[in-house]
């Protein structure tokens, strides 16, 4: 009786609003709208409910007899997803799944089926997430998921959205957590650049063939998680490969040294102390569930040319006294994080936002467990100091760099997994030349693989229904035709100079000037946390005289630009920059400033790209751009007195939820004005644009952001086809 009073909730239940819509102007309600507290409940209805339900019955008889979810019960089925407002609805189209390993993500509760939920949507999205999960709250703590989220978040750690939701599936309404998976947009909401990321092989663990539970998990790696970047280009690929290569040898160097423990993974080979930072602050939370390798995830910065960790999965007890930690891997080195930690913590100013955030994301304020949270996590964090200060014999384990392949083939003989790995890899003729060896054999077979075949390896670790591993014997940086060139290494003002092996470089210190010249086309610089205050650059670019350009936006070392600037101080600097046959002439990514002058002339393609900055700009003057002028994205930007002709394309584009002040603006001879796009906000005052097809454009073009607004006050627009356009989802205020 039970299982078809089920099926009959199931079946009943049905949503007749349209989908893939809002009933609001997103626009309107744009802060609305990103506050997780107005999403007043999430209704799902699966169209084809009887399978649904079969489904559910088959996982939970399943879960009864063997103790865990198989794979093979996370099957998608087609859903409509209905999110409810104070202010209105919003009706989308995706796919949903059974998430979750254990029993605790299936259950009957009140004669009602309740499941944890894997999420895709095909149209629209949820304060700008596109796949998340809806979690039974039991099975992450609940609120110390949400509060250790956002502690982590604060303290500069990638961490995904998570909150509090009332949800009802097919008729049930149940109190959910809802949490973002390790996206694109995951990395855009804490301001990263798009990159490879990668997460623990979990497919040997959960139930493998013949195997038990956790059996293989001596001989469990990784594998990478975003194959769309992958195939973006020979560059994109070029930097996984690298960087997938290091993390595979960062597991196998836990399996050699550190088989007792579930915490100690350097995939930077020390080189900083990011993971060590991230390992006290999860213990520190009682959280070294996230910390077992099968539970780890990864993004690889470019930049930085590092990895950082993903927060996941931490089974955090924030308001629990530590009880044990890794004392092995912490030394005086860390005292003055973890003192620097404690200080943020003990801020009354950083608290109350903290406080504020949370509220935000719960459904009922719980100031007493935020309270005692903070504090007890402070109190672990003291803990921890105290333990190395007094033990001054403790110190950080040297990660040595031997075959430790050796120990991974024994674990499989001793396993007698049937799999193979990839001994060698190499680029030729728009194909993947692959050597495969199987773990037991000699015989090597040779394969041709386009991107999209060895994008599936590496995602999946099988192809053509096989286990391959990638494990090349030969590193990747070795090999000659995906090698990436030399560069030159400078320190310089507490940062570093990085740039292309030809590239000529003066740097005149008396007169805080910097000359750049470019040999060939392909050179370019960057400068990576450097306080450049007062200084002056100059770049004179090279035109490419064989009409050739790469299609791809980045290099193989992940630059965009011939000239880029990352984590910088940039207040009061003076920029000149002629040509460059780079995607950006200008590049400038998650730093700060005001800039005294920008002039940008004949660029291949954009000027002047910013993204994920702080930014004010007093005087710019742009000439002769292929493409954009100005193309800002994912910050807060004011521009006073700008000049911008003959740009190919757009002469300022806003996107990527960025707000920009526009004061002053002369524009003539593009194609659009200016377009603001993406959640984006431009306020505009006093603005003249001449022979333009199209003044001013609002849209929506990106699936994880809402429109576009304008709000322009005295405009003239002279010789246009078009004065301006907006889709549905955005709005062109003129107040003149």
């Amino acid at each position: 009786m039970l299982f078809r009073s089920i099926i009959l909730i199931f079946i009943v239940f049905q949503n007749s609003v349209a989908l893939a819509k809002c009933n609001f102007n997103t626009i309107d309600y744009i802060d609305e709208i990103n506050n997780p507290k107005n999403i007043k409940l999430i209704e799902i209805d699966t169209p084809k409910s009887q399978r649904y339900v079969r489904n559910f019955l088959q996982t939970y008889s399943s879960v009864i007899e063997g103790g865990f979810i198989l794979p093979k019960y996370k099957k998608r089925f087609f859903a409509k997803i209905n999110v409810i407002y104070d202010f209105g609805e919003c009706n989308f189209e995706g796919k949903i799944r059974q998430s979750g390993d254990w029993p605790d993500h299936i259950k009957i509760k009140k004669g009602n089926p309740l499941r944890s939920l894997d999420i895709s949507l095909s149209k629209g999205n949820i304060l700008n997430v596109v796949k998340f999960k809806l979690l039974i709250p039991e099975t992450r703590y609940n609120s110390n998921e949400i509060l250790g989220s956002l502690i982590l978040n604060e303290l500069g750690f990638i961490s995904p959205e998570t909150f509090q939701v009332f949800t009802k599936v097919n008729g049930i309404t149940n109190l959910m957590l809802f949490q973002e998976k390790a996206e694109k947009e995951l990395l855009e909401r804490n301001f990263k650049r798009e990159g490879p990321i990668f997460e623990g092989d979990e497919s040997l663990i959960w139930g493998y063939k013949d195997y038990d539970l956790f059996e293989l998990a001596d001989v469990s790696l990784s594998k990478m998680i975003n194959e769309k970047w992958f195939t973006k280009g020979k560059n994109s690929q070029k930097i996984t490969l690298n960087a997938f290569q290091k993390l595979q040898e960062s597991y196998l160097d836990h399996i050699e040294f550190y088989s007792n423990t579930n915490t100690a993974i350097y995939p930077n080979s020390n080189k900083d102390q990011i993971f060590t930072n991230y390992h006290l602050l999860i213990e520190a939370m009682n959280g070294r569930h996230a910390l077992a390798l099968h539970n780890r995830k990864f993004y690889y910065n470019v930049f930085l040319d590092s990895f950082e960790p993903i927060y996941y999965d931490g089974m955090l007890r924030l308001n629990k006294p530590i009880k044990e930690f890794n004392k092995r891997i912490y030394s005086k080195a860390n005292v003055n994080q973890i003192e620097n930690y404690l200080g943020k913590l003990n801020d009354i100013k950083i608290r109350n936002n903290l406080r504020k955030k949370f509220n935000y994301r719960v459904i009922k304020e719980d100031n007493i467990f935020f309270n005692n949270s903070i504090k007890q996590v402070i109190d672990n964090l003291i803990t921890i100091k105290k333990t190395i200060i007094e033990k001054p014999q403790l110190k950080n384990i040297e990660i040595l760099k031997r075959n430790n392949k050796n120990i991974y083939f024994q674990n499989h003989k001793k396993s007698k997994l049937t799999q193979s790995f990839i001994e060698n890899i190499k680029f030729n003729d728009e194909l993947y030349e692959v050597q495969i060896r199987p773990i037991f054999g000699k015989e090597i077979e040779n394969m041709k693989l386009s991107s999209d075949e060895l994008a599936e390896v590496l995602s999946k670790n099988q192809y053509a229904n096989k286990r391959i591993v990638f494990l090349p014997k030969i590193k990747v940086s070795e090999n000659q035709n995906l090698k990436r060139p030399e560069l030159k290494m400078i320190n310089f003002n507490n940062g570093q100079i990085i740039h292309s092996k030809n590239l000529i470089l003066e740097i005149l210190k008396n007169e805080k000037k910097i000359k750049i010249i470019q040999s060939s086309p392909q050179d370019w610089i960057l400068f990576s946390k450097i306080d450049l205050s007062g200084w002056k650059v100059f770049f004179k670019g090279r035109k490419n005289d064989s009409k050739e350009s790469s299609e791809e936006r980045i290099n193989s070392f992940g630059m965009t630009g011939c000239v880029n600037f990352f984590s910088s101080n940039l207040n009061n600097i003076f920029i000149d920059l002629e040509k460059g046959q780079c995607e950006d002439t200008l590049n400038i990514i998650n730093s700060f400033g005001k800039i005294k002058y920008i002039k940008v002339q004949s660029a291949y393609s954009d000027a002047l790209d910013i993204d994920f900055s702080k930014i004010d700009i007093n005087d710019i003057e742009i000439s002769n751009a292929k493409n954009d002028c100005i193309d800002l994205s994912g910050g807060e930007y004011m521009i006073i007195n700008s000049n911008l002709t003959y740009c190919g394309d757009k002469a300022i584009s806003v996107g990527e939820k960025s707000n920009l002040i526009l004061k002053k603006v002369l524009i003539s001879d593009a194609k659009i004005g200016v377009a603001s796009k993406d959640s984006s906000m431009t306020k505009i005052k006093n603005i003249d644009i001449r022979n333009t097809e199209l003044c001013l454009s609002a849209y929506n073009k990106k699936q994880e952001f809402y429109g576009g607004l304008i709000e322009v006050e005295n405009i003239v627009c002279e010789n246009y086809l078009k004065i301006n356009d907006t889709d549905k989802v955005s709005k062109i205020i003129k107040k003149n």
